[in-house]
């Protein structure tokens, strides 16, 4: 049974210009570290930055949750690398999850030159 639906879009050049302005302290706040290890490795690391700050706003918008600045994007993240990829739930939101018997996470994702964007599905049973 589907619990929640998220879609987020997200402009490349926003994640840049966020880059740009904030450097580090950007990428350690919102993205896990090993999201930056793989993203940073690629030849332009800003349409898989935004793709994965998308998939962190889908996820949220998923389990129905109004703005929480407690809410750290860190807790959400991809994990694995090229092809298959999982979605890594921590903290707060990970307890949210286990309140609402999440018991599978299915995601697309994709980019393009100037946008990405993400489906996330949660379902229970």
């Amino acid at each position: 049974m589907v619990v929640g639906v998220g879609i987020d879009i997200c402009e490349n050049d926003r994640i840049s210009e966020m880059r740009n302005k904030y450097k580090d302290r950007f990428l350690k706040r919102v993205f896990t570290d090993a999201e930056v290890l793989y993203c940073l490795k690629k030849k332009d690391p800003t349409p898989h930055f935004a793709a994965r700050f998308a998939v962190k706003e889908a996820f949220i918008k998923a389990l129905g949750m109004p703005r929480d600045l407690t809410i750290s994007y860190r807790d959400v993240g991809l994990k694995g690398s090229e092809g298959k990829k999982d979605i890594q739930v921590t903290g707060k939101l990970a307890a949210m999850l286990a309140t609402k018997n999440v018991t599978n996470i299915l995601f697309s994702i994709s980019h393009a030159r100037d946008y990405s964007n993400a489906c996330v599905i949660l379902e229970q049973g």
